[in-house]
């Protein structure tokens, strides 16, 4: 008698081999789906960022030559999106008024401020505009102020006070969050751009900072972009 030879079940074997492979094809996809939104996403965010700079130094060029044709000498630092005003442009030593010639300066730079946030290549793309008051590291002593923060302090608000008073419609702008745009802070010497040791020194570090911040990319992205800095340096 013939034996008869076992006959193997390959259809069952092929159906296995077809879903493992079904099943791989479609993690694939998910992969190249996912990938391309963390592409997609890191590209917008990091093309926000870089854009935030170009139009945060066009909005300080702007600023310097409308105040320029006015005949107001200001300096401006693109890379910390700062317009800088000297101490003596504004105040007296060790006090915190407004002098006649600084209220014309700071009324003409808010008049420009007003015509550049509303521009269409700026508005809604700064989120804070920072108004620090700075000073030397020499202590005051002239009975009005008890330190130098009260007076860079003090120097800073009255510069909104005076900026905003000329100009009304600068305390109604909103960033893309609803906040108001404006907000003033004191620092003493504790930011210096000089050495104190000279007086030349003492005198650059007496000053009002127009600082600028852009608004950023949404969380979402920005978190993307950490994610994949992260990865890159390790």
């Amino acid at each position: 008698m013939r034996r008869r030879t076992p006959q193997l079940d390959s259809p069952a074997q092929d159906t296995f081999t077809i879903s493992i492979s079904d099943l791989m094809s479609g993690l694939l996809a998910i992969f190249i789906l996912v990938l391309s939104y963390f592409i997609l996403n890191f590209s917008q965010a990091t093309a926000q960022l870089t854009q935030n700079d170009v139009t945060r130094e066009k909005l300080l060029t702007f600023l310097q030559t409308e105040l320029e044709r006015d005949g107001i000498k200001v300096s401006v630092d693109p890379s910390h999106g700062i317009l800088r005003i000297s101490e003596g442009v504004l105040f007296d030593v060790g006090l915190a008024d407004v002098k006649p010639q600084g209220q014309v300066v700071i009324k003409k730079l808010g008049e420009a401020l007003e015509v550049a946030l509303e521009a269409e290549q700026f508005k809604g793309r700064v989120e804070t505009i920072f108004i620090e008051g700075h000073t030397d590291n020499v202590p005051i002593s002239n009975g009005i102020f008890p330190s130098n923060w009260e007076l860079s302090t003090k120097r800073a608000i009255n510069t909104w006070l005076t900026m905003s008073g000329a100009n009304p419609k600068l305390a109604t702008l909103l960033n893309d969050k609803g906040e108001i745009i404006f907000s003033v802070s004191g620092y003493a010497d504790t930011r210096p751009i000089e050495e104190n040791s000279t007086e030349e020194g003492r005198r650059v570090n007496r000053r009002i900072d127009i600082r600028f911040s852009m608004a950023p990319p949404t969380e979402e992205d920005m978190s993307i972009v950490n994610f994949v800095r992260e990865e890159l340096t390790r």
